[in-house]
């Protein structure tokens, strides 16, 4: 039989699982003779990215990173869920770690693969193809190269150290994939580089990506990506860098363009009703799809119909409930936290929920009241509220604070009414730090924050009144300090099994 190397979008592909045979084509899958003869195929290519790319900008996938920080507490109902990334026991064995690895590396693949046929096609174009097409298959191509440089971010992020300039050249990177090229060879199998490379390519796909997607965001959020959100994420990578002349360059322009709220009701909508306000990105959501849910407020909230009771996995702890309630009337504070009666085991107490991403109720099924909910909303993997933070957080580091702290105050000012903003502080940083939690909690940033600053996860004390409701563990006050090996994701076992050129190159302590 002739053999037929194939894509399916859905599919968990692992660097070392290529070895598997792919004589058989699948319904549905895209052989690489066929794959693209028209735009109608670029067009299906295209929407498969940005599929998977809205799985990976949501829902479990920042579930665990969030669970391992110090933002929340397991209670009686959890039933382990996350169980090894709160207490911090996750070896090389963890499914959601293999997952995780396989699923970016999946993602990457489906990119190459669309990279290597677009570049085919442009370079001996048939009479299929327009020259206004060819110059749509060159955004679909920058479009590629900002994903794939998302997806080994991504990795680069869990599963290598922190970037330090001074030892990045030493330091373990992740293999970054550039070419589509399935094979059962195993000596062929990459080894992981260091990670000076692995950011190096991470920006040259973004420069690519720069170069080719230049259509504005103009100031309203897109569910495609434009060259406001390609200088969002390049803010973001050069925060994590601690090149902060390169973050002022990219993030500075944009927060002239995007219009902070002023007013609780439009706060609400942003995060209830998919109002895309503050958004440089919404991404596409609709009840008709088997879209699972978005947020992971199913396990923050866990409301029972049948019960009419919330029952949540977890709880945020004390110390997160005091940094979010610190100003009189932040909308955050009521728009993230709820106050109620929450059911674990059979008994109830009244205690904070968190209840960022409630599900927009224009996505429920019909018949479906509040407080029900399918939890399904647009996932909003880019927001002007963190370029705001990320610059305010390069002025700091830079020393600037004379801008850190007026680009913090400008948040704060449309966040919690009346707010003064001549107010001046004595540690800057330390308010960025905190304004970043009122912010972003539930967004997937906190672990790579504190392994950004070189600060511990140190929990606070569960709620007040919630101890009956509380899973008892030794790590829930537990701290786990800077440097812990646990900061940085094992390679999964099943990966260093198969590929013979990753011997010797496990993470520390695994």
């Amino acid at each position: 039989m002739k053999k037929i190397f194939k894509v399916v979008l859905t599919s968990l592909v692992a660097l070392g699982a290529w070895s598997c045979s792919m004589d058989l084509r699948e319904p549905g899958s895209i052989d690489t003779e066929n794959a693209l003869s028209s735009m109608n195929d670029a067009q299906k290519l295209r929407s498969g990215r940005y599929i998977d790319f809205r799985s990976r900008v949501g829902g479990d996938w920042v579930q665990n990173s969030e669970i391992q920080s110090d933002l929340f507490h397991p209670t009686t109902n959890y039933g382990n869920n996350w169980g090894s990334f709160f207490r911090w026991e996750f070896t090389a064995n963890e499914g959601a770690v293999t997952n995780v690895w396989n699923y970016d590396y999946s993602a990457i693949a489906n990119v190459n693969f669309f990279i290597e046929k677009i570049q085919t096609m442009m370079q001996n174009p048939s009479e299929e193809f327009s020259e206004e097409d060819l110059q749509t298959l060159e955004l679909y191509l920058g479009e590629c190269y900002f994903f794939r440089a998302y997806y080994h971010y991504d990795l680069a992020m869990r599963f290598c150290a922190q970037y330090d300039e001074g030892t990045a050249a030493s330091e373990l990177g992740i293999p970054y994939m550039e070419v589509y090229v399935p094979t059962s060879d195993r000596n062929t199998y990459p080894s992981r580089g260091t990670l000076e490379e692995t950011y190096s390519k991470i920006n040259a796909d973004l420069q690519l990506a720069e170069d080719m997607i230049t259509i504005d965001g103009s100031g309203t959020y897109s569910m495609y990506l434009n060259a406001d959100i390609v200088d969002a994420f390049r803010a973001r990578v050069f925060l994590n860098m601690g090149r902060y002349s390169d973050v002022i360059n990219y993030a500075q322009p944009l927060i002239s363009k995007y219009t902070l709220v002023s007013t609780a009701d439009e706060f609400q909508a942003m995060w209830a009703e998919d109002s895309g306000v503050e958004c440089l990105m919404m991404m596409d959501a609709s009840n008709q799809s088997n879209n699972g849910a978005t947020s992971m407020d199913i396990s923050y909230m866990s409301y029972n119909s049948n019960d009419r009771a919330y029952e949540p996995f977890f709880l945020p702890e004390q110390g997160i409930v005091d940094i979010i309630n610190e100003y009189s009337g932040d909308y955050r504070a009521s728009q993230f936290l709820t106050y109620g009666d929450v059911t674990c085991n059979g008994v109830t107490a009244p205690v904070y929920m968190f209840s960022k991403f409630p599900g927009n109720p224009a996505l429920f099924p019909d018949g479906m009241e509040l407080p029900q909910s399918n939890y399904l909303h647009k996932n909003k993997p880019f927001r002007i509220a963190e370029v705001y933070l990320n610059l305010a957080e390069a002025y700091a580091q830079s020393n600037n604070t004379a801008d850190a702290t007026s680009t913090l105050n400008t948040l704060r000012a449309h966040r919690i009414p009346g707010f003064n903003m001549s107010t001046s502080y004595p540690d800057v940083m330390s308010e960025i730090k905190d304004e970043r939690v009122r912010e972003l909690i539930g967004e997937g940033f906190r672990i790579y924050d504190l392994k950004r600053w070189g600060d511990p996860v140190a929990r606070t004390s569960i709620q007040e009144g919630s101890d009956a409701l509380m899973y008892s563990h030794s790590s829930i006050n537990e701290t786990f300090p800077a440097g812990n090996f646990r900061f940085v994701w094992p390679i999964p076992q099943a990966e260093l099994d198969a590929n013979p050129n990753f011997d010797g190159q496990q993470n520390p302590g695994y």
